[in-house]
């Protein structure tokens, strides 16, 4: 859905990695050229197959790269990578005009902005700075694609998803106690997808590392707490609320 321009969008852009330092002469060109869209959950940003016509930037919320396939047991669903704003989003057909691989879907409400493809490009060809940005970031796509690769098929399952959520608690944590919050609404269904398992067993799995004080979850993110720090789950302040012991179902 459509909203009007009510938020500054050059400081937005600058709290986005990789835009921080554009040239001030680029920026103001970009201002203009931005669109500002809001997402309900679940919503797509794009869609798999389709080839995008903006360029797309997540101001706030979160999204996750979902790519679906055909095999001889059905539809295989695996989830490539999550983001939390601010950040751009990944997407190689607005560069090269091919079919988007996977689709994006926001994880809760969000709000993006986005510039019109032919308009970007000629922004890009105009400054090499905004280029450089955006190569970064497609080097940073590939880099989290080759962890998932570990996170899908290296070692049993309990290992996969410790190693998901060591990686995302890096990526998207925020010190919390004597662990880090992910601030990613995710479903176990999600995380399924991310590690090529059951949602069974990954269900049956963060109960146990819930009863090893490793990780709370709650509707709004996931506590992670590495095993090679053996310190309690933190406990609630006064008049807090403890997170709850499950993971949000869909």
């Amino acid at each position: 859905m459509s909203t009007p321009n009510d938020h500054d969008v050059a400081t937005e852009l600058r709290a986005i990695p990789g835009l921080a330092e554009l040239p001030d002469e680029a920026l103001n060109e970009l201002v203009p050229l931005v669109g500002q869209r809001r997402v309900s959950a679940q919503e797509s940003l794009f869609e798999q197959g389709a080839v995008s016509g903006s360029w797309i930037a997540l101001v706030r919320g979160a999204a996750k790269a979902v790519r679906t396939s055909e095999t001889t047991t059905g539809v295989s669903t695996v989830v490539l990578d999550v983001m939390r704003a601010p950040c751009i989003v990944s997407d190689p057909s607005v560069y090269d005009g091919s079919p988007a691989t996977a689709s994006v879907v926001a994880l809760r409400a969000s709000l993006v902005f986005t510039v019109e493809r032919r308009a970007f490009t000629r922004m890009l060809l105009a400054h090499p700075a905004l280029s450089r940005a955006l190569l970064t970031r497609l080097a940073e796509d590939v880099r989290a694609h080759v962890r998932r690769i570990d996170e899908v098929a290296s070692g049993p399952v309990d290992e996969r998803v410790k190693h998901l959520l060591e990686s995302l608690a890096e990526q998207h944590g925020t010190q919390l106690g004597q662990g880090r919050f992910i601030a990613i609404p995710l479903r176990r269904k999600d995380i399924a997808c991310m590690v090529n398992a059951t949602t069974e067993t990954v269900s049956r799995l963060l109960a146990k590392l819930e009863r090893d004080g490793l990780t709370r979850s709650t509707r709004d993110g996931i506590w992670w707490r590495s095993a090679a720090r053996p310190t309690p789950v933190p406990k609630p302040m006064t008049g807090e609320e403890p997170p709850s012991r499950h993971v949000a179902k869909k």
